[in-house]
């Protein structure tokens, strides 16, 4: 009657007997310790109704959760589904209690079927083992990346052997990459301060560089002469102290018949008794009316005893090859030439080919007015002044236009009656000597039948006139006395006696560092345009076996040839014309005897005209000390200047050597307005871009990027765009000197296709599509 009731023995409600049950299943090994501690008791006698249904509840679930685990993992080891078990149910402290029960329980699980949720976790993997589809997709994908990875194993081979692009802010040192400063530094050398401030003197600021380069860079030269930071060219820069020694170190020493000869000039006037006496002994001026010679070879042949002929240049040189022998070389006459040269080429310093002008003798009205008879009529003096200048502008067009450099339009003759029988307008038996039996070379036979041409065209009288007055201009000053005008006089007359007198002014260190380092430059340059596809077979061989020659030499440094070349000259201090005619007689002397030695392929500069060369001969780049002593190839400026100066002149004539690899190109690339440039050809403005280009990608082969060049203080200008500027300014103040009209249009436009071929121009002042630099790039010769 009292089951079910709660008591306090039995909080439950449930009965004695269902008490004593339970304990009962709880049975334990005989001996074993039936004690329980009193807390384990009270906490299954104490269990509360809600706490067991709870309890029930979370025990199915977890029951549940038993089945899937199960099914899913049947190879499971049977201690670890113990351990799994022993970790959901017991407790640290009835692990003993319920390990009946928990036996019991597994085996139940065991054999019950899994539920929806087991299906549910195991369907993809089972479906995954069992799909045949499946199956042939890995083994095709496996495949794939099998071949894949054979074909690509050598593609990653080389990428990850080649050498990887260097960095902007690194430039290449043997196998390292050097990290450069991310600003450059800035030279604090004096002279790195005088260059910037002749830089920024000749910059016009307001106009645009990709506009308008030549505006940007040389500035009008009216208003350029007041300024105190002056741009002088190479040949200016030498003139100028020329001039200052022979005005104030001439006046006693080993050199005062150098500065007799500079002061003649300076009282040499056009009217001299001496040049009316020479004149009459060559025939004079030969009247309106009366009959000229039947020919002018016998006053040609008078002319070439006294001095420098205006037809024609007979001179002695070596052949080319291995085994040189002499020549006699019959040449388009060279006036107005730098020097006045002597009858054997090889033996001594050369000077650099000419460059011929269109127009004719600066004082030739001048001289016309002092030729002419006084007792002329005005008609008459004009008539006669106009033919013979007529003949003189004709005569001037055909030496331009047949003068050659090279002997690939020169014909080889063996005797003098061989010459008389092919150009008979001149007596060659007495321009050649008698006792020549070696061959005879005339250069351009071309120049030959056209002089001849132009003596048909013109009466004799009129030829003898002007051969008169040609011959006189050739012996005078190019212009009135002045001392630059004598300065550059005295250097053509006596370039001998005027370069030991300017190399006197340079201390040897300094000489033999500045061979050192254009030797440097010189390799740098040649390699860089080796690698230039356009070169190939015959013209990569002659490449590689040029050299430079800067070497000054011996004999301006030698006193006593010095000494012995100014005792035999007859040299008074009032009187040029003589002067120069018995300087003439000294260099005209024909060799007796034939003398060769190792030094007869040298090349050799003279310091006074200041032009790099390339000489045929010797196969070699001539640099005379004069240009490499300058200002801007000071070893403590940047090498940009450098390479803008003096580079691009060298990279010119390397370029010059193998010049007949861009012949067709400098058809197709040079602009019209070439034109404007008197002195050059085609091949001349496409060299000069070409130097432009190999001196600009070597200076950046060899110093790096422009962050590790030291920048020119006060200047806002990276150091590629001042290259260019300094490119530009070296070719306005060279022109401008030779007396080419930088303010016209013409020039405007080919200084700037000069830039914008020579790099990347348009790269570096950040010029927008449609630019004057950005469009024009139309010419590449590397």
């Amino acid at each position: 009657m009292f089951l079910g009731v709660m008591t306090a023995t039995n909080p439950s409600g449930s009965s004695h007997s269902t008490l004593l049950q339970k304990q009962m299943s709880f049975k334990t090994s005989v001996g074993a310790n039936q004690l329980f501690k009193n807390d384990d008791v009270d906490m299954i006698e104490s269990g509360h109704t809600d706490a067991a249904s709870m309890s029930m509840r979370y025990k199915s679930l977890q029951l549940e959760v038993w089945r899937s685990l199960l099914f899913c993992k049947k190879k499971l080891t049977q201690k670890f589904v113990q351990n799994l078990h022993l970790q959901i149910f017991t407790g640290s402290r009835s692990r003993t209690l319920f390990a009946s029960r928990r036996e019991r329980e597994r085996k139940q699980i065991l054999t019950v079927k899994p539920s929806g949720i087991s299906w549910i976790c195991c369907a993809p993997c089972t479906w995954l083992r069992s799909s045949a589809a499946i199956h042939k997709i890995s083994i095709t994908t496996a495949t794939l990346l099998v071949t894949l990875l054979l074909v690509a194993s050598p593609i990653l081979f080389l990428i990850s052997t080649a050498p990887s692009q260097l960095p902007r802010d690194c430039y290449q040192d043997d196998d390292m990459c050097s990290v450069t400063a991310t600003l450059p530094t800035e030279c604090m050398e004096s002279i790195c301060r005088e260059a910037a401030q002749t830089i920024h003197a000749n910059l016009d600021w307001k106009v645009k560089p990709c506009e308008d380069f030549k505006n940007f860079s040389c500035p009008t030269y009216l208003h350029r002469l007041g300024s105190f930071n002056v741009l002088h060219s190479a040949q200016e820069t030498v003139d100028l102290q020329m001039q200052h020694l022979l005005q104030h170190n001439t006046t006693t020493g080993p050199f005062r018949k150098l500065g007799r000869l500079f002061g003649s000039c300076l009282r040499q006037s056009l009217n001299s008794s001496s040049l009316r006496l020479v004149s009459a002994q060559l025939g004079g001026y030969l009247p309106i009316g009366a009959v000229g010679p039947s020919s002018i070879s016998e006053l040609i042949a008078k002319i070439f005893e006294l001095g420098p002929t205006p037809l024609i240049d007979i001179y002695f040189d070596l052949s080319y090859g291995r085994r040189p022998h002499a020549i006699l070389i019959v040449n388009v006459p060279s006036t107005p030439a730098p020097i006045l040269e002597t009858k054997v080429r090889w033996m001594g310093p050369k000077a650099p080919p000419h460059r011929l002008k269109f127009e004719a003798p600066t004082l030739l009205r001048d001289f016309l007015e002092t030729f002419l008879p006084k007792d002329l009529t005005a008609e008459q003096t004009a008539s006669e002044m106009e033919s013979i200048s007529a003949f003189i502008k004709e005569l001037n067009k055909i030496r331009i236009g047949h003068y050659r450099r090279g002997f690939w339009d020169s014909v080889v003759l063996y005797n003098i009656s061989s010459m008389v029988e092919m150009y008979p307008a001149l007596n060659w038996t007495s321009l050649i000597p008698g006792n020549w039996s070696g061959p005879i070379v005339v250069r351009s036979s071309e120049y030959l039948k056209a002089m001849e041409g132009l003596m048909t065209k013109y009466s004799m009288r009129v030829a003898h006139n002007s051969i008169l007055v040609l011959f006189a201009l050739g012996v005078l000053p190019q212009d009135r006395p002045s001392p630059s005008t004598c300065t550059k006089a005295t250097m053509w007359a006596l370039p001998d006696i005027s370069s030991a007198l300017l190399m006197a002014q340079y201390s040897p260190a300094d000489i033999t560092e500045a061979v050192q380092r254009i030797d440097v430059m010189f390799k740098s340059l040649k390699s860089h345009l080796k690698r230039a596809p356009s070169l190939k077979g015959a013209a990569l061989v002659k490449l590689s076996a040029l050299k430079i020659q800067a070497v000054p030499w011996s004999g301006f440094s030698n006193a006593s040839i010095i000494s012995k070349s100014l005792e035999i000259m007859d040299i008074t201090s009032d009187n040029w014309f003589a002067n120069v005619l018995n300087i003439y007689k000294r260099t005209s002397v024909a060799p007796e005897e034939i003398k060769l030695n190792a030094e007869s392929h040298e090349a050799w500069a003279y310091p006074t005209v200041a032009r790099i060369f390339y000489d045929t001969l010797s196969h070699s780049i001539v640099v005379p000390i004069s240009i490499i002593l300058r200002p801007y190839f000071d070893s403590r400026l940047p090498p940009y200047m450098q390479y803008a100066s003096i580079g691009v002149a060298v990279a010119k004539e390397i370029l010059r050597s193998v010049t007949k690899s861009f012949e067709d190109k400098a058809m197709r690339c040079v602009p019209k307005s070439v034109n404007i440039f008197s002195n050059y050809s085609r091949m001349d403005i496409l060299i000069h871009s070409g130097g432009m280009q190999i001196s600009y990608h070597s200076m950046l082969s060899l110093t790096g990027p422009t962050k590790g060049m030291a920048r020119l203080p006060g200047l806002n200008l990276t150091p590629t765009q001042i290259f260019f500027l300094v490119s530009a300014q070296e070719l306005c103040a060279e022109s401008h000197y030779s007396g080419i009209d930088v303010q016209s249009l013409e020039f405007e436009h080919i200084l700037g296709w000069l830039v914008a071929q020579g790099g990347s121009a348009a790269e570096v002042y950040e010029c927008p599509v449609g630019s004057m630099i950005n469009s024009q790039k139309t010419c590449n010769v590397l």
